[in-house]
């Protein structure tokens, strides 16, 4: 909590990361959404929090660009090879 945080605001930001994957009961939704009405510091980090989201889960549905994949793949490959100890050999 820090100095700016009142104490009504706890619960909310205890709460935010379920509010925005929406695994809480529509009750508890109405009850951050009004807390957030009137309160501009919660009002603003959620609504940070549901941007930066959105972005994250936008870039996750890209695809890998193919150099990327490949030495992605290579890497396990390699972690894999070393940790059974017989390196595969490559043609």
């Amino acid at each position: 909590m820090t100095d700016s945080t009142r104490p009504e605001c706890v619960p909310v930001l205890a709460s935010i990361s379920a509010y925005l994957d929406g695994e809480l009961p529509g009750t508890e939704c109405v009850r951050i959404e009004a807390h957030c009405v009137g309160c501009e510091s919660c009002a603003t980090l959620v609504e940070g929090l549901r941007a930066t989201l959105g972005l994250c889960r936008g870039v996750a549905s890209l695809p890998l660009p193919a150099p990327v994949r490949e030495r992605a793949q290579a890497s396990v490959q390699k972690l894999l090879d070393d940790a059974l100890g017989s390196p595969k050999v490559r043609g």
